[in-house]
């Protein structure tokens, strides 16, 4: 049959006149590669908006990101509901195979990979016209800092990475490890493209599109991570002033229990909802198949769902972050912080909110768990105060990455270790007093003023993904979280945090892939 089929066309071609044999060399007029694809302004917004699409994939901002950051940094502690991979973050007992600590490794590089896809192609584009030429700069502004906030989790998390400086040929297959300090030369060059194309507000047809200010403040946070006070300082201080305009807004409950379409606290947030029309297909796409099959466009996360103690009650909020919003006033006297009751559901004495449902059709309702030994939950990124039950995996409370209290408050760090103590104090007070907090009448001496810039960001920042990097970063991570782990735990021998787990194990699938990488492993760990 297969000779027959030959021969027959065989015979076709030979009865056609100039008939050439390499018809199976012919050009797919309908297929297109990444050369023919991307060279018009519009394919460019494409290939942003794919880029933008991963800060909703496996590892970051639909699901993984928060039990990575909060049970590490112990803000979250698990419940009984919580199983598999999730559950090792609890008590450090994860390893290189870890699926989410792979998968954040994964998507970072990824999110390098298309935004260098964009800053290429989009610089080969020839405008046809000013306006065009305008989006183009801004696009691969954009792109610049997409890829120096993947760069930026990679290098805090697992120290020591691949840098990928570029798309195409100019890069090797398999790189080897760079330095700390040449990842970091690489995040502050890129945020500096960044700042110079990006503009600092958009139309409302753009929400969710970085800003120059969240340049600006990611700039200064990869300074203060540095201990370049001076120059973090200097950023940070330009977004107290014009052009820019953030300012805290009223009440906490604006950011966490609703999802706003515009605010002025916000420097760089994740949208949900806000996104349009692509708060649709399937609420469980948070599971994996967020580029596949079968989910639809969805911008959803499933962070009050799961944590949600009404719904999936999968963690709660630790003991040691609900006991920090309790302690001593400047006279000495037992103070309750009143961030308390915007961050956790609990009793009067700890300062939690103790109704829920606040706003709901039917009136407010008893917080039912605070005196049944359940203990305290999160209220913080739960919509109880508006509905009772969450019932679907799919939030669309904004997930907060840089808002302006978080950038104030560094400022006041950077300025501490300045050594301008006077200079921090109305800083931090104006975050303090925004919730109703007294304000310190001094902070006194640089030890004394780090102790409570410490406390500050904890409490302001409780459950936000912060407080692992900020631990790390100041070098108290072991001591400070095996002191919460014994007090929780005063029996168990196990010795949770470990020197080794500063940084994330370099995952398995790169030491399998990477032989460059694999040979720059100690103890199978980082």
């Amino acid at each position: 049959m297969k000779k027959q089929i030959l021969s027959l066309g065989t015979l076709a071609c030979l009865a056609l006149a100039g008939c050439d044999n390499s018809l199976d060399n012919v050009k797919n007029q309908a297929s297109y590669n990444d050369d023919t694809y991307f060279t018009t302004p519009a394919t460019i917004s494409e290939s942003l908006t794919a880029a933008y699409g991963l800060m909703l994939y496996k590892g970051l901002y639909s699901r993984d990101f928060y039990y990575l950051m909060d049970l590490t940094g112990n803000e979250a502690e698990a419940d009984a509901p919580l199983l598999g991979d999730v559950l090792q973050l609890h008590d450090y007992s994860y390893a290189a195979n870890h699926a989410q600590i792979n998968d954040l490794w994964s998507t970072a590089y990824k999110l390098t990979f298309r935004s260098n896809l964009v800053i290429d192609k989009a610089a080969k584009v020839v405008p046809a016209s000013d306006a065009e030429k305008a989006k183009l700069t801004q696009y691969i502004s954009e792109a610049y800092f997409l890829k120096a906030y993947a760069e930026f989790l990679l290098v805090t998390l697992w120290g020591r990475v691949p840098i990928r400086t570029d798309y195409g040929g100019n890069s090797e297959f398999y790189l080897s490890r760079a330095t700390v300090e040449d990842n970091w030369k690489q995040i502050e060059s890129d945020l500096k493209n960044a700042i110079s194309g990006l503009p600092v507000t958009y139309a409302t047809a753009d929400l969710g599109r970085v800003t120059k200010g969240a340049a600006v403040a990611l700039l200064g946070k990869s300074y203060l991570f540095q201990k370049k006070y001076a120059e973090a300082a200097t950023q940070f201080d330009l977004l107290t002033k014009a052009p820019y305009t953030y300012s805290l807004v009223q009440n906490l409950d604006e950011l966490f229990t609703k999802s706003p379409v515009k605010n002025a606290e916000t420097v760089f947030d994740i949208p949900h909802k806000a996104w349009g029309g692509w708060a649709e297909g399937s609420p469980y796409y948070m599971f994996g198949s967020q580029e596949g099959s079968g989910s639809g466009k969805n911008t959803l996360t499933g962070r009050a769902m799961e944590y949600g103690w009404n719904d999936w009650r999968n963690v709660f909020i630790s003991d040691a972050a609900v006991k920090a919003f309790t302690y001593s006033d400047e006279s000495g006297k037992v103070y309750v912080d009143p961030r308390a009751k915007n961050t956790f559901y609990g009793d009067k004495t700890s300062g939690g909110d103790v109704t829920y449902c606040d706003n709901c059709p039917g009136g407010a309702k008893p917080y039912p768990y605070a005196e049944n030994g359940n203990g305290f939950r999160w209220r913080k990124y739960e919509p109880y105060e508006y509905k009772e039950k969450g019932e679907l995996p799919q939030s669309d409370i904004n997930s907060q990455v840089i808002r302006y209290a978080d950038v104030l408050l560094m400022l006041a760090e950077a300025q501490i270790n300045n050594g301008k103590i006077a200079d921090a104090l109305p800083l931090i007070n104006q975050v303090r007093t925004r919730s109703g907090a007294f304000a310190y009448t001094n902070l006194g001496s640089k030890e004394e003023a780090i102790k409570k810039i410490m406390l500050e960001r904890q409490l302001e920042l409780s459950g936000e993904q912060v407080r692992w990097f900020d631990l790390i970063r100041w070098g108290v991570a072991k001591q400070t979280l095996n002191a919460e782990k014994k007090a929780k735990y005063p029996t168990s021998s196990q010795p949770f945090f470990q020197d080794k787990h500063v940084l994330f194990p370099i995952p398995l699938s790169e030491k399998n892939t990477n032989p460059l990488v694999a040979k720059d492993i100690a103890n199978d760990w980082n």
